[in-house]
């Protein structure tokens, strides 16, 4: 008999194969593959025990231990709610004029974020972190402000040291403003940057321009030839827009015959000067999903091994290690509660995601000198709205993928319950693909493995009966 009451209404059960089903916990997402002819007896998990005869009953316990060993039906995944992350954002300057550019309204002024004000923020950062502080170095342009970029890294490894905990410091740039001094300076101080890049240039130089429009890669590439090691430890960031959605092979191919270690994506949303042309830079979803089941086969075919592909490794994470790891793959998201946002202006925002003109901004003001500023920030009525979102109230509660989905990013969806729907699509497809390769094939596991150290336990998530 087992301990406790194991919630099996939590339970999905997804056929994989005709021998095999995948079955899944809504709630916390332990998963297992069984036999084809289990899922009989899993179906009667809830079945009154008077109502069944002994060798089905029997049969029945005997998988609901099975389960329940596992994690199925057990605890809940529980959400972290230690503040865990900060994204400063230096600068609204820049030097490119990239025409879809999230961050840049077209009535913000040109403002830098004080060092003071930065200092502030992590070192109250560091007092509610209980281990590890991330830092993302973001703006505009931050290297273009490169002083207060050192100054506050050097500011944050001395509070860090103080306080006996761990500062690592992460950056977004377009490379366009690189020397010898901060080459040496990131690579002293462990600071990892991402590029923006949309592609190899005919992609990547639709959007991405300077002022006078002429397309940007060509910065990438004097950076590249210049600093070839430097550049080569970076990851690349590409924002999927109508030009590029029906490319995303060719973009992995590019970066990966170029070197670099790590490609992800973040879907074009209308904010900023996006919202000023919304239509011509929308992508198709349609479009989309077509090129991610392309590139999904070249990655479970080997052609990525080695290669973080993260439009298929952030989902496999999710599915292989549980949630939690990803703070925009979870029931309730890491907005402006593992993370916040500071602009330019020292307005703190939940997420760089969420639409500054919109209903969940603004959760406050960073106040010099003041040591509850981000606090305050979090206990906001703002702060708890965002954090009172609850997709179950619609389908995503019925829905096998809910736990390793978290329901789509909230700064995108309709409403405060709602889903984004593109994103929905997405995961469904990728969740389904994963779980019938892996019930196939070690092509998955294979991949995993080549990202991460050997020892990495490939099935923490799940495992196979």
């Amino acid at each position: 008999m087992l301990a406790m009451s194991p919630e099996w209404t939590r339970l999905s059960i997804v056929p994989v194969s005709d021998q095999q089903a995948l079955v899944i916990d809504r709630g916390n997402g332990k998963w297992i593959y069984t036999p084809a002819d289990n899922v009989p007896f899993v179906q009667l998990l809830n079945a009154p025990a008077e109502d069944l005869q002994q060798p089905v009953l029997q049969r029945r316990d005997e998988i609901a231990d099975q389960l329940f060993q596992l994690g199925l039906g057990g605890r809940d995944y529980a959400t972290p709610g230690d503040l865990n992350t900060v994204i400063l954002k230096l600068t609204k300057a820049c030097n490119f004029g990239c025409t879809y550019c999230y961050d840049l309204e077209p009535d913000d002024e040109i403002r830098h974020l004080p060092l003071d004000t930065a200092v502030g923020v992590l070192r109250e950062a560091l007092e509610l972190t209980p281990r590890h502080l991330g830092v993302i170095l973001h703006g505009g342009e931050p290297t273009l402000l490169f002083e207060l970029l050192r100054d506050i890294v050097l500011a944050g490894e001395r509070l860090a040291e103080e306080m006996v905990k761990e500062i690592k410091f992460i950056g977004q740039t377009n490379l366009s403003c690189l020397t010898d001094e901060m080459v040496d300076f990131f690579h002293d101080h462990n600071v990892h940057w991402g590029i923006s890049l949309d592609g190899p240039p005919e992609l990547h130089d639709k959007f991405r321009v300077m002022r006078n429009g002429k397309g940007t890669y060509r910065y990438f590439d004097k950076a590249l030839a210049r600093y070839p090691e430097f550049v080569r430890s970076c990851g690349v960031m590409s924002v999927i827009t109508s030009h590029n959605d029906a490319h995303l092979l060719t973009i992995a191919r590019h970066f990966r015959d170029l070197g670099m270690p790590a490609w992800d994506w973040s879907l074009f949303y209308p904010i900023g000067q996006g919202r000023l042309q919304a239509q011509l830079f929308q992508f198709d979803i349609d479009r989309l999903l077509e090129s991610w089941d392309e590139l999904f086969d070249a990655v479970e075919a080997g052609e990525f091994d080695g290669m973080r592909i993260a439009p298929v490794a952030s989902y496999l994470q999710n599915f292989l290690l549980g949630p939690g790891r990803n703070m925009c793959m979870k029931r309730e998201c890491g907005a402006g509660r593992d993370l916040l946002s500071i602009s330019a202006n020292g307005t703190i925002e939940a997420c760089d995601c969420i639409d500054t003109k919109g209903p969940y901004s603004n959760l406050g003001l960073v106040q010099i000198g003041s040591s509850d500023s981000l606090q305050k920030a979090r206990s906001s009525q703002t702060a708890e709205l965002i954090r009172s979102r609850d997709v179950s109230l619609g389908q995503c509660k019925d829905c096998a993928w809910y736990s390793v989905c978290g329901g789509t990013c909230m700064a995108h969806a309709t409403d405060l319950h709602g889903r984004w729907e593109p994103q929905c699509s997405l995961s469904m497809l990728a969740f389904s693909r994963i779980a019938t390769s892996l019930a196939a094939s070690d092509g998955l596991k294979r991949y995993w493995k080549s990202i991460h150290r050997a020892d990495t336990a490939v099935a923490a998530g799940g495992t196979e009966a």
